[in-house]
């Protein structure tokens, strides 16, 4: 009986069409178990995504990082990449990235990922099947030089220099792919992930009520959206004010017309793993509304007595 991964090289094509598809049947265990999107159905279309630009605003936990991760593995492994390009604000962040979360999905999969790991001896270059894994900061100009790649990853964009970006995306000139994502909380508006996240479709995860079948995007409708009742908060309906669930939305584009760029945004506000009651409590008392938008909401913001005058 032929392993896995032998029946796999023997393949002409992908057997897996998207990344979800693999992550989810191979399986792929990550973070110690194995990978699913139940509480966190709202991931499934992203992972489903092809798109070649990819712009993703997030709030902070919503397992984002783990998919750009899974992206690039999957990517060198049946996409016929030849190099990837994964990018950090700062070295230090490519040793802790390279050590907390590559290195563990690589002892944790050893009949897939670990199978497909060549050793280069060292932390910030990765061999997978026939592609190299790039691992850089952005602060060095070097380290963007003299890299050829095919998929660009933009890890935390604004605390990066920006002026790297450009540099970055060069990289890519004589790709036959030139796919990017770019994914960050956000912090000043008009700024890094927020002004990418503007020249895309903006999609948001509109939860559909079970009720009365109305759509609401939570983010639009906060704080209204988050109702106390009978001791609880719930997330409800912006019509019925029925208590909507997490799990059924749909993926809506505020701009469809906009078909060059695609955008996600993610906010604390539908995750499974955190009580609304706490996002609300939050809110109220809070003496920074600032990390409150941009890591729980996942929104540009920052308080008016910060800003700048003309």
């Amino acid at each position: 009986m032929t392993s896995l991964d032998e029946h796999l090289g023997g393949l002409g094509a992908n057997p897996f069409l998207t990344l979800d598809d693999w992550a989810a049947n191979t399986p792929v265990i990550l973070d110690g178990k194995p990978f699913a999107f139940k509480r966190h159905e709202y991931l499934r279309v992203p992972y489903q995504d092809n798109h070649p630009h990819q712009v993703e605003m997030k709030a902070a936990q919503m397992g984002i990082t783990s998919k750009a991760m899974l992206k690039a593995v999957y990517g060198a492994r049946f996409k016929g990449y030849r190099g990837i390009l994964y990018l950090f604000p700062a070295k230090s962040d490519v040793t802790d990235f390279s050590k907390g979360r590559i290195d563990p999905l690589i002892d944790d999969n050893p009949e897939t990922v670990g199978k497909w790991i060549r050793d280069t001896d060292a932390a910030n270059i990765k061999r997978i099947w026939n592609a190299f894994l790039y691992l850089r900061g952005m602060k060095s100009r070097v380290g963007l030089k003299s890299v050829p790649t095919d998929l660009v990853i933009f890890d935390e964009l604004d605390e990066a220099p920006q002026n790297a970006v450009d540099m970055a995306m060069e990289r890519m000139a004589h790709s036959e792919y030139k796919e990017v994502m770019k994914l960050s909380n956000p912090t000043l508006p008009d700024y890094g992930i927020d002004k990418a996240f503007q020249e895309t479709d903006q999609r948001y995860w509109l939860l559909k009520c079970s009720k009365c079948g109305e759509y609401t995007c939570l983010e639009d409708t906060f704080p209204g959206c988050l109702l106390e009742i009978n001791g609880r908060v719930i997330r409800a309906c912006s019509k019925c004010k029925e208590e909507l669930d997490p799990a059924l939305g749909e993926w809506i584009a505020k701009r469809p017309s906009i078909t060059d760029k695609r955008g996600y945004h993610y906010s604390q506000l539908f995750s499974q793993f955190l009580d609304p009651s706490e996002i609300l409590h939050q809110f109220r008392t809070t003496a920074n509304l600032t990390d409150f938008y941009n890591l729980k909401m996942g929104i540009a913001y920052v308080e008016a007595q910060n800003r700048l005058s003309v």
